[in-house]
């Protein structure tokens, strides 16, 4: 149903109007009514009529002026002139602001209504137009949005992909400086409300795209739940970035009630860069986590940090030579990184090691052991090690690890059987001997079989399987300390403070502390 405003500063004129018009009949309803061109314009921006029947003479302004103004935050409503002056001025800038029907007083039923079904058709093209427009509109960008994930990827594009880019509406990807602003929601990863969380997803995302689309050189890209990646050019100085970030934040902020983190990458030259500067700036967002004091950040490497640049460029083939099992082409490359890596900056290098060490588990990973620690774990025995030759050594032992898991000379299927064992019941009182006793085997030979497979004792391993579902289970804020210690396997709390200030540097309540 079509909403109607009627404008006029005649009292009977404006009752006549409603009353003679059977305006349900015709989907059609009067929304409300003004008395003057102030009073139409505050009802313009309260109901958003569809349709607006005014007089031109008002004591305030005329409803030409009305219109103008109107037209600026409005510009898809109708409207129509009543007036009992018939001036060619009037009807001629009637024209120019796009009036078409301008009826002189008095009017008869029949003409008004015969304009407001003229009016109503309108409506119904613009309708069909707009939802043409959107379904475009959404096709184009969902195809500029899915080339620039293959970039994002890393698949390499074909001989012609400059072309490419012009012909998806992309020609900014060539004309200069790139940037990538990754938005995370707070909060997104929380379980339970899973409703209410889609809601508020919804409405970040709406709030955002609207805001983005007044930018030309701006492609959005949902990544996973609450997770968004903006690809951005033509911002060239950090205070056009930070000025836009920070207007997103405010924007989705004033109109969700919602906090996001905007984490916004270096600088890069070329499409074929944001492939590394979104796994830089994700690593990073993952490594640093949210800030609620300082929620839009930069991610701006010091001289120090600028020295291991180098080494991000071997990613690829590292992770290939892991899956092909080249151990000789391994221990060659972290001979060739180790007097380097000591020269580091110390923060410089935890980073490094957060990046690397989560992006290998993921892409070159002993399939479901669940070998390498979890990311909050990852980081938590990354700021652990307070020396850089300390570093160094866990970063080695963590490759050497992953690499005799996933091909050595083939897991042990006892060891297997040991290793699942521990990632389902890692809350018991699991014991080497009882486990050792299930499989058929003497104690001695599991321990050392155990240690010779994975690197690690028996012990050792279920500390670490421990620890990580205690890191897990202390982000949620319901949970006591000792009820997060009885669920992962101790008994008396102070025996798992103790562990855990001995494996990460703090208490489990000081972690959590760290967390708000």
């Amino acid at each position: 149903m079509y909403k109607v405003l009627i404008v006029d500063d005649e009292h009977f004129i404006r009752e006549r109007l409603v009353t003679i018009i059977p305006w349900e009949e015709y989907d059609l309803v009067v929304a409300s009514v003004a008395e003057d061109g102030e009073s139409a314009l505050e009802q313009i921006r309260a109901v958003s009529p569809d349709i607006v029947i005014t007089d031109i003479r008002m004591p305030d302004m005329t409803g030409l002026e009305m219109i103008a103004r109107a037209e600026a935050y409005r510009p898809n409503t109708q409207f129509i002139i009543l007036s009992a002056y018939s001036e060619f001025d009037y009807a001629h800038r009637a024209l120019q602001l796009g009036v078409t029907d301008y009826l002189l007083k008095p009017t008869k039923p029949e003409e008004l209504l015969q304009v407001l079904l003229k009016q109503v058709d309108r409506l119904e093209q613009l309708k069909v137009l707009r939802k043409r427009d959107r379904r475009n509109r959404y096709y184009e960008e969902s195809i500029r949005s899915q080339y620039i994930q293959e970039l994002i990827l890393g698949d390499q594009p074909g001989y012609e992909w400059k072309e490419e880019c012009v012909q998806v509406g992309l020609k900014w990807l060539l004309d200069g400086e790139l940037r990538l602003h990754l938005i995370t929601l707070d909060g997104a990863d929380q379980h339970g409300h899973m409703e209410s969380a889609k809601i508020d997803q919804f409405a970040v995302q709406n709030v955002m795209f609207e805001l983005i689309a007044e930018y030309e050189a701006i492609c959005p890209i949902r990544l996973s739940f609450g997770k968004w990646l903006l690809v951005t050019g033509g911002m060239n100085s950090q205070e056009e970035l930070l000025v836009f970030a920070q207007r997103l934040y405010d924007y989705i902020d004033r109109f969700t009630k919602k906090k996001v983190h905007i984490m916004i990458s270096e600088s890069g030259q070329s499409p074929l860069q944001l492939s590394r500067l979104f796994w830089e700036t994700e690593k990073m967002m993952e490594y640093m986590g949210a800030n609620p004091e300082d929620p839009v950040r930069f991610l701006l490497p010091s001289r120090d940090e600028m020295a291991y640049v180098q080494w991000t460029k071997p990613m690829a083939e590292l992770i290939g030579w892991m899956l092909q099992g080249d151990t000789d082409r391994v221990i060659e490359w972290l001979n060739q990184l180790a007097p380097a890596f000591v020269e580091w900056e110390l923060n410089a290098a935890q980073r490094w090691c957060f990046e690397w060490l989560s992006t290998i588990r993921e892409h070159a990973g002993a399939q479901g052991e669940g070998l390498l620690p979890n990311t909050d774990d990852l980081r938590m025995r990354i700021s652990g090690h307070a020396k850089i030759k300390e570093l160094l050594y866990f970063f080695t032992h963590e490759i050497h690890h992953l690499l005799r898991q996933r091909h050595g000379k083939g897991i042990h299927r006892l060891i297997r059987l040991a290793l699942e064992r521990i990632g389902r019941e890692y809350e018991q009182d699991l014991q080497l001997t009882t486990i050792a006793e299930d499989l058929g085997l003497s104690p001695v030979y599991l321990s050392e079989l155990f240690k010779q497979q994975t690197g690690v004792t028996f012990r050792v391993h279920l500390l670490r399987a421990r620890m990580g579902a205690a890191i897990r289970l202390l982000k949620d804020p319901t949970l006591k300390v000792y009820e997060v210690s009885y669920k992962v396997g101790y008994n008396k709390v102070e025996h798992f403070v103790k562990l855990f200030k001995r494996e990460y540097g703090m208490t489990p309540s000081e972690y959590r502390g760290a967390l708000v």
